[in-house]
């Protein structure tokens, strides 16, 4: 397999910290519901691990430690899962998203095995729905030699997120710490060229699947509502992307973001949306397996898992 030398450093430099503290450890899972006439399955394809600081770089310590500590969690590191959703309906098994790969961190790309461990293989999947083109939710697409761990899909992300990551000027508009990762999302979308299905924020992507604008995050940011019958929930990606500093604190600037301000604008939007209609939500990082409702509480919100 051969790789960009920003991205191979990058991805190294990564694997070198996840490892450094301990987090070598394997793991897949599922978890699943009906939906409807359809099935909703969450696979895991493990976890990530950084230090609070870095996730939240622009939130005040003790700030940040008061609200961590008054849940009784740790304040100084994060470990999100990464939980990928899979709706099967009809002749169609369609997957959000495809995880880290081996060549993220060493605690990602166990997608492979959680589909094994549910009877499916790669080439079961009949659409690949993209939220955003950040490393944890893209890099999963090749395999360790390079070729389409999902070769029969079909693929969409959308527009905005496919221009802003495949512009070569892209690479020197984001942080330094984070151009190897440009590279490597940039590289592995343009091998999509001939076979993505770029669609319009707002729309209907697929009969049964709305694309709602979450940008802020990312530029072409999108989160997906699962419409089947009467019922509905929402697969966020990163939309929101933590169960307490998020709901409680949306306007606390978190360090991936691309705009701050943008997605500050997108959480309070997206919140109230979810508590006013009462919509059930999976969140690619909120506890495994993902499954919730927002709530208003006091002044902001909260995350209640069923």
């Amino acid at each position: 397999m051969t790789l960009d030398r920003r991205e191979l450093l990058a991805g190294a430099g990564l694997i070198g910290a996840a490892a450094a503290l301990g987090l070598n450890r394997p793991a897949f899972a599922a978890s699943e519901k009906t939906l409807g006439n359809g099935k909703v399955t969450i696979l895991s394809d493990g976890h990530m691990s950084f230090p609070t600081s870095f996730m939240y770089p622009d939130v005040a310590d003790d700030a940040m430690t008061a609200l961590l500590t008054s849940h009784n969690l740790p304040t100084d590191q994060l470990e999100p899962p990464c939980n990928l959703t899979l709706y099967q309906t009809g002749d169609r098994i369609i997957l959000f998203d495809v995880g880290g790969g081996s060549q993220f961190l060493p605690t990602t790309g166990k997608l492979p095995d959680a589909l094994d461990a549910i009877g499916l293989t790669p080439e079961d999947i009949t659409d690949v729905i993209f939220t955003h083109a950040h490393p944890d939710h893209l890099w999963g697409l090749l395999d360790d030699f390079d070729d389409l761990l999902f070769p029969d899909a079909n693929y969409y992300i959308s527009e905005p997120e496919w221009a802003f990551w495949t512009d070569p000027d892209t690479v020197s508009k984001v942080r330094e710490d984070q151009q190897g990762l440009a590279v490597g999302s940039k590289r592995r979308l343009e091998i999509l060229s001939d076979q993505i299905t770029l669609f319009k924020p707002e729309s209907e992507l697929l009969s049964g699947i709305y694309a709602h604008d979450t940008s802020g995050h990312t530029p072409g940011h999108c989160s997906f509502e699962i419409r089947e019958g009467s019922e509905q929930l929402l697969v966020l990606g990163d939309a929101l992307a933590h169960p307490i500093i998020t709901f409680e604190h949306p306007e606390w600037p978190f360090g991936q973001d691309i705009s701050s301000e943008r997605s500050i604008i997108t959480r309070k939007r997206l919140l109230d949306f979810l508590a006013t209609r009462q919509m059930e939500l999976i969140g690619y990082h909120l506890p495994y397996p993902g499954f919730g409702r927002a709530e208003r509480h006091s002044s902001a919100y909260r995350f209640v898992a069923p």
